[in-house]
């Protein structure tokens, strides 16, 4: 009977190991990098008003291809990692995509990489431009998302950019002049 027990034990911690390893994922970064400061959808809207830096979020799902193929190309790039600074990074998986309207401005694909100002609010015309016109925050690689994070920080208004200490945000136009 020990023997019986101790078997089952092995097999379920073994399956328990398997389920919670399988993708080698740990932390927020969730296969995007985890030295990235990456924080819930909650924690980075509260940092984004208080620092007044615009969040990035990444959407995505754990059974995606396209997602799969976009982690490691996100988490090895050095542009990304050093924009990361300027923006309040947010990772959401599966089911924390938030229901609300704002984060799927032209449709539910995924991943989905859009801009938020301080204030929280979805801004929409910060879009891939370089990628598929059909999908606008859709991203195949690093590139792109290090073009879109550029792009986000000077359609930001200049107030935005001028609370931080960043001197690559402070020194880009207004997009309000624009």
């Amino acid at each position: 009977m020990s023997l019986r027990f101790g078997a089952t034990c092995l097999l379920s911690f073994s399956f328990l190991l398997l389920i919670t390893s399988s993708d080698g994922r740990t932390g927020l970064g969730k296969g995007f990098g985890d030295h990235i400061h990456w924080r819930t959808l909650e924690d980075g809207k509260k940092e984004a008003a208080a620092s007044g830096l615009p969040l990035m979020v990444i959407i995505h799902k754990s059974w995606c291809g396209a997602c799969k193929a976009l982690k490691p190309k996100f988490a090895e790039s050095t542009e990304i990692s050093e924009l990361s600074h300027n923006f309040v990074m947010v990772n959401l998986e599966d089911e924390e995509e938030p229901r609300d309207e704002d984060f799927s401005p032209d449709g539910g694909y995924i991943p989905r990489i859009l801009f938020l100002d301080p204030s929280g609010k979805v801004r929409p015309e910060i879009i891939n431009e370089s990628g598929n016109p059909s999908y606008k925050y859709f991203y195949v690689s690093a590139e792109q998302g290090f073009s879109g994070q550029t792009g986000s920080a000077q359609r930001l208004p200049y107030h935005f950019r001028a609370a931080t200490p960043r001197p690559a945000l402070t020194s880009l136009p207004s997009w309000k002049d624009r």
